[in-house]
């Protein structure tokens, strides 16, 4: 009995941890789309439906070329807020 609730209490703090995760990774995710707007990117997972002329047209196809330029991004909004 005490091992089913230790199990119960540990997926239910699972389950907390997911719904937090996904509720601020959506707000997070909603704020990088702003600021790739503002730099002239499209949203992220939004295919074109062409073959990705530029690089930031690719980062919306290609889930390996969008990781690769995230810290250049993150280099862009840091300069950005920076100002």
């Amino acid at each position: 009995m005490i091992r089913a609730l230790f199990r119960s209490g540990i997926a239910v703090a699972f389950a907390i941890f997911a719904a937090r995760q996904l509720f601020y990774g959506g707000r997070d995710l909603a704020r990088y789309n702003k600021m790739r707007e503002m730099s002239g990117d499209p949203p992220l997972g939004i295919p074109n439906g062409k073959k990705p002329e530029t690089n930031s047209a690719a980062r919306t196809t290609n889930p390996f070329v969008m990781l690769a330029s995230v810290p250049s991004d993150l280099a862009h909004y840091l300069k950005m807020k920076s100002m």
